[in-house]
């Protein structure tokens, strides 16, 4: 098979529901194929006065880290989960991606920034950087 380690950039939202379903039928096809799902947990510069958001990034994070633990553990394949902590995410992703020897990456595209409707900024970041294969998984039926 093609595809021999798998990243999954996940957040939780629809779309990133969506990388997990079609990280699950490749894997599938190939049960020796290795999966690292990693969240993002971006920081940004804060005052004193927004401590208590940095402690509800944090608890977010660490949510979204037990859910993908709990996936990681219910897969037949080799899965480890990471959170990755900066200022880029799609710097992060990519970069992860290398370091972890991956031949695909696997993310939703929330939409939200970039080209309305097409792809988001983390997303078309990802696919302008990243040197592997990388697939969009929108959210909606595609079969």
């Amino acid at each position: 098979m093609w595809c021999h380690k798998i990243l999954v950039a996940y957040d939780g939202s629809a779309p990133s529901h969506r990388a997990l379903e079609v990280m699950r039928e490749i894997a599938q096809s190939n049960p020796a194929a290795e999966v690292v799902l990693v969240h993002v947990m971006r920081l940004f510069s804060s005052g004193s006065a927004a401590a208590g958001m940095d402690t509800v990034m944090v608890e977010d994070a660490m949510a979204i880290r037990r859910e993908l633990e709990a996936i990681a553990a219910e897969l037949p394949n080799p899965a480890e989960v990471k959170v990755l902590k900066g200022t880029s995410p799609a710097d992060l992703i990519v970069n992860c991606a290398k370091d972890e020897g991956c031949d695909l990456i696997i993310m939703g595209s929330r939409g939200q920034g970039g080209v309305k409707g097409f792809l988001g900024s983390v997303s078309y970041a990802v696919t302008k950087e990243s040197p592997i294969t990388v697939l969009i998984a929108k959210e909606g039926a595609y079969r």
